[in-house]
């Protein structure tokens, strides 16, 4: 018999694929199974409820191996500014390839068949789980214009703050200043005034392009 390589015991064997039939080779499979299997059903929780979090890339960019397809996919879905968690894996196991790719798998590999379309997501669960992510997303997008509209009348109320205690200083510290020099006073507060709008337009800009 010539040479085989198994990619779930990664090793060389030279029993052809008789050594699928093997208990070294069905007990790795199911461990991989298994281990892969854990990561579907974390997955697959989300597909009712879909999870949109901020972008953060020390853990949004993770990847998993798909041993049905011998190939390395991205875990989550994202725009650069939001993700939908899980959304790559469950995207790829809804793919044609992926399922087609899945039967040869347990066929070439002698899997137990109970399991075997617990790793392929159906194309109404795909529709329902697209429906939910819409909205999810549309919650996270209104969640952060709140969040940029109070953070932005917290600037505000805070730059208010700072210009009347400020006035309030050079009034009861220097109360003849506004009298003897009457046109650095005026200057003082002018540009006080023109601080507090700029930061104020600022804020605007921000609130604009989110």
């Amino acid at each position: 018999m010539g040479a085989h390589y198994c990619a779930i015991c990664r090793q060389t064997t030279f029993k052809g694929k008789g050594h699928i039939f093997g208990k070294h080779h069905q007990s790795r499979l199911r461990v991989v199974l298994l281990k892969f299997l854990e990561k579907v059903k974390e997955a697959r929780r989300t597909l009712k409820k879909p999870q949109v979090e901020k972008f953060d890339c020390t853990q949004h960019k993770q990847k998993f191996w798909c041993y049905c397809c011998d190939l390395e996919v991205e875990r989550n879905v994202t725009d650069g500014n939001m993700t939908v968690l899980y959304g790559g894996l469950l995207e790829h196991m809804a793919t044609q390839e992926h399922k087609k790719n899945t039967h040869k798998f347990w066929w070439e590999n002698k899997a137990d068949q109970k399991y075997r379309d617990k790793f392929i997501i159906a194309e109404e669960e795909t529709d329902r789980f697209k429906t939910e992510v819409a909205n999810a997303l549309e919650s996270f997008v209104e969640n952060e214009d709140e969040f940029i509209k109070q953070q932005a009348d917290h600037i505000r109320t805070q730059e208010k703050h700072r210009q009347d205690v400020l006035q309030s200083l050079l009034e009861v510290c220097f109360p003849g200043m506004q009298w003897l020099y009457p046109s650095v006073w005026r200057t003082l507060f002018v540009c006080q005034d023109k601080e507090f709008h700029v930061r104020s337009e600022n804020i605007t800009i921000i609130q604009l392009n989110a």
